[in-house]
């Protein structure tokens, strides 16, 4: 990403095809990283639980009551829900909007543009 922003602040970003390509691939990569650091948790917290060396019940917390569980549920859920909303408000917006008629190219760039 530092990369990008210094090839977007010298105005080459654009240009460089490499680096436009390395951004689209990368678009996953918070997704997997998240599920996989989940995954890692889950499964480096509970072993016992997950191979029956302890029953589920005897693994519950004392401390943490059911009444916080479901205020952390639904706190997330919510922030989720005002999340999607959002986006979907964004992209609707963003597809009205339609693209920049003064982006499209013209003569030499259109054929050049058609080449590739």
């Amino acid at each position: 990403m530092v990369l990008a922003s210094l090839l977007l602040w010298r105005g080459k970003l654009y240009d460089s095809r490499w680096m436009l390509w390395t951004l689209m691939v990368s678009v996953p990569l918070p997704y997997i990283a998240n599920t996989a650091g989940w995954m890692t948790a889950e499964l480096g917290r509970q072993p016992w639980l997950i191979y029956g060396l302890m029953r589920t019940a005897s693994g519950v917390s004392p401390r943490v009551a059911a009444g916080n569980a479901w205020f952390t549920l639904i706190g997330f859920m919510g922030m989720y829900t005002v999340l999607a909303i959002l986006w979907l408000f964004l992209i609707y917006r963003e597809v009205e909007l339609g693209p920049d008629p003064g982006n499209r190219p013209t003569g030499e760039d259109a054929i050049v543009l058609a080449a590739d």
